[in-house]
């Protein structure tokens, strides 16, 4: 047998052999197949509940104190007119009985109070006065009333406190020879009683000389401390004091009646009791017209100078002329009203 032969034989046997692993399975064994996975299964059930939160411990409150009545005692006889009722007495509260484990409380305070009863002021109430105001006069001087210049008064009423002011200034020729500046001011208080100066300012020019006088008033002391400056002194301060510029508008508040005053007065440097007669009223010309007015005029003491008020009482009983006395008794000036300004604002 030739080589080639064999070599075909061989070939032969080994494609036979590797067939028949093939068909065996032994040679190449398939992959093992995957088991199926259980059967799921699903239901719906309820959420839990939230957890409750812990409770909060609030703090113990002591109790309450046993509340104090006010009781007023009661009269027989009816209310007068000027008293407020009462309001009608409550009911006796109850209280428990005290159990034999507690002890019995004390027994609850009981205030007794009067009646309250509203009374009159000792004096009528102030009328209703302008809250700010400004008078202007023409100034004349001498006997035959020759025009000098002109005066301004002004007042401002805050609550219970005022401030009034004068200043009068001569013109013309008498400012250009001799000239005159007279400035007043005074401050203080309100009440049922009228005005009550504080503190009272006085400056007085003639030509070139000039004098100033001040007056301190302590109430509660009683006593003011007045004179020209720089000398002062301090003297007993008599109820009812006034000065020269709140005298005029403590009058026009409460207009007196007809008669005889008599009123502590300073002008500055000093202190006097000073008698004012209050005449019938009587009509006054001036430049607003003819005006109804009370004349209210300073008794004459022989070697002292004096002044005259005119109140009219169709303007709030407002100064619409003043007239000033020399120490001999002459007129020496007068201020006559020719405007009237007032504001509430």
């Amino acid at each position: 047998m030739s080589a080639s032969a064999k070599r075909l034989l061989a070939a032969a046997a080994l494609s036979v052999a590797a067939h028949a692993a093939l068909l065996n399975g032994t040679w190449l064994k398939p992959p093992e197949a995957v088991p199926e996975p259980p059967p799921l299964s699903a239901r719906l059930e309820p959420l839990p509940p939230p957890p409750v939160p812990a409770p909060r411990v609030q703090p113990r409150r002591p109790p309450p104190l046993p509340q104090r009545i006010a009781v007023a005692p009661r009269t027989a006889a009816q209310p007068s007119p000027l008293e407020i009722p009462a309001a009608a007495e409550p009911e006796p509260l109850m209280e428990p009985e005290p159990t034999a484990a507690a002890p019995a409380s004390e027994p609850a305070s009981v205030a007794s109070a009067a009646p309250t009863v509203f009374q009159l002021p000792e004096a009528p109430p102030l009328p209703s006065f302008p809250r700010k105001g400004r008078i202007t006069y023409l100034l004349t001087m001498d006997p035959d009333r020759t025009p000098v210049g002109r005066t301004v008064q002004t007042w401002e009423f805050d609550g219970t406190q005022y401030r009034l002011g004068s200043q009068s200034e001569s013109t013309g020729l008498i400012e250009m020879f001799r000239p005159h500046r007279y400035h007043y001011l005074s401050q203080g208080t309100v009440s049922d009683q009228g005005l009550r100066p504080e503190r009272f300012l006085a400056s007085v020019k003639r030509g070139s000389r000039t004098e100033e006088s001040l007056a301190v008033f302590d109430w509660n002391e009683h006593r003011v401390r007045l004179g020209r400056l720089p000398q002062q002194a301090t003297v007993a301060l008599p109820e009812g004091t006034q000065d020269i510029i709140s005298f005029m508008y403590h009058l026009a508040l409460a207009l007196p009646a007809p008669g005889r005053l008599q009123v502590p007065f300073t002008r500055g440097a000093r202190l006097d009791i000073v008698d004012f007669d209050v005449l019938p009223a009587e009509t006054v010309d001036t430049p607003l017209g003819r005006l109804q007015s009370v004349p209210v005029v300073q008794a004459r003491t022989a070697g002292r100078e004096s002044l005259a008020i005119w109140l009219a009482t169709e303007y709030r009983n407002l100064p619409i002329r003043i007239r000033f006395y020399n120490r001999e008794g002459e007129l020496s000036g007068e201020q006559l009203v020719s405007e009237i300004q007032v504001s509430d604002q």
